[in-house]
């Protein structure tokens, strides 16, 4: 298989969990408050992350898009391409900052003043030295992280599974879509460079397919684990946080160390993705332009110290924002 395909693969599924899907609080919120819905909700999200991930990653491909204002540009025109970039671009950042607040108060406590200093560390670091070392970094992240999933649900002695009659509502759809808008725009926004640069369509195509399946085996581990931990976890910000350090002695250092690996390898990943589409389209240098997007990552991070309704504010723009472009995009495809 094309080596190419498995980096879009490993990216692509990487940026869909997120930065920060060891805590487990998303898949908590989205999927495991439903039950059995919610692991019905993972497999529409994995199945629409998969299909949208194939038809505009090749689109790109084919139109050689290289950015999110070249795709707005195609899609809705000249005149709203610059508009849209630039709410996206703010939507994205302000989404990292304020996950990156909240996961730094509740990670360690004692490390919350460092966090960030050290996450823009890691991040900078793999932005160095660019594309090969961000997807081998993405790579053995998400290996480690399936092997300390592995390990927890090993120690488990079953799964509990709720009958469908549990919160028989429509609110797990409605969550499920909402989870796949939200994680998809990250996902598109961090692999376009990768598909623009493949040899085949069939690569870009192979690439979203493994991704979206590598995504669908972490989500459905996790939902396992959270389900067997539900009265242990369910009232918890950071869950596997909880579940680790009834395990073991420093588990939640572990997770603290593999949180910030990975939370760095996909911030690289999204910044890396953000800026070289603009440095090359105005001719500007690559790292001013990292430093300003960092400094409005630590703007939106410190955000919700003053404002705490602030999360869930840009969190739903962001969601409504990746709505709009899968919405708009399959209404264009249609007509």
């Amino acid at each position: 298989m094309d080596k190419v395909a498995w980096h879009i693969a490993v990216l692509f599924a990487g940026s869909a969990l997120g930065g920060f899907y060891l805590g487990g609080y998303e898949w908590l919120r989205f999927f495991t408050y439903f039950g059995s819905w919610g692991t019905i909700g993972i497999a529409l999200a994995a199945l629409g992350l998969g299909w949208f991930g194939v038809q505009l990653l090749t689109f790109c491909h084919r139109k050689q898009i290289r950015s999110l204002y070249e795709l707005y540009y195609v899609l809705c025109g000249e005149a709203f391409a610059s508009s849209l970039s630039v709410i996206t671009h703010i939507l994205l950042l302000g989404y990292t900052g304020v996950m990156l607040g909240q996961q730094a108060d509740f990670l360690l406590e004692e490390l919350s003043p460092l966090w960030f200093i050290l996450l823009s560390i890691t991040a900078i670091f793999f932005i160095i030295n660019r594309w090969r070392w961000i997807v081998t970094a993405t790579a053995l992240s998400l290996s480690i992280g399936l092997l300390l999933f592995g390990l927890i649900f090993s120690a488990q002695s079953h799964v509990p599974i709720p009958s469908l009659g549990y919160q028989m509502n429509v609110n797990w759809l409605i969550h499920s879509v909402f989870f796949l808008a939200l994680h998809f725009l990250i996902s598109l926004a961090t692999t376009l460079p990768l598909a623009v640069h493949a040899s085949h369509e069939r690569t870009v195509r192979m690439g979203a397919i493994l991704g979206a399946g590598i995504f669908l085996l972490f989500t459905m581990l996790g939902q396992a684990i959270l389900l067997a931990h539900w009265h242990d976890a369910h009232a918890s910000v950071l869950p596997i946080k909880q579940i680790l350090v009834q395990l073991m002695t420093g588990g939640d250092w572990l997770l603290a160390i593999l949180s910030l690996v990975h939370g760095g390898v996909i911030l690289a990943a999204l910044l890396y993705s953000l800026t070289h589409p603009i440095a090359t389209r105005q001719h500007l240098q690559m790292l001013p332009l990292i430093v300003v997007m960092l400094l409005t990552v630590l703007v939106f991070s410190l955000l919700p110290l003053v404002v705490p309704w602030s999360i869930s504010m840009i969190a739903s723009a962001a969601t409504y924002c990746g709505m709009f472009l899968m919405g708009w995009y399959v209404w264009k495809r249609q007509n």
